[in-house]
């Protein structure tokens, strides 16, 4: 099992992980803890570390970013970057709320000026 599939299982399990420098810190429910999730849990320690510092890191720097509105590369699309998750979203522009046009407008017209 890769470590991206072992932390969504985990989560399913509501098996919170979270790394602290070299220290994996676990908080799961009493019923799911058991010797095989011990022994999964310290046999991949190390990659589930570097997997949630990774994550951390993306989640911070999405926050940093913030919520960014500009158009998409496909015609007639705004794409809509989460601050919470660091994903971008396209949807069309004709189903989007005036501001968000707006702002993507301004967005662009931004990125003229400076270049």
């Amino acid at each position: 099992m890769n470590t991206a599939a072992l932390l969504e299982e985990m989560r399913r399990r509501d098996v919170r992980l979270e790394a602290d420098g070299l220290t994996l810190r676990v908080d799961a429910p009493e019923e799911v803890v058991t010797d095989e999730l011990r022994n999964t849990l310290r046999e991949h320690k190390r990659a589930l570390i570097r997997h949630l510092e990774r994550e951390r890191k993306r989640l911070e720097e999405a926050d940093r970013r913030g919520l960014v509105i500009r158009w998409a590369k496909e015609p007639g699309y705004v794409a809509l970057h989460d601050p919470t998750t660091g994903e971008w979203h396209e949807l069309p522009a004709s189903g989007c709320p005036q501001w968000i046009v707006e702002s993507a407008r301004l967005h662009r017209s931004r990125g003229r000026s400076q270049e």
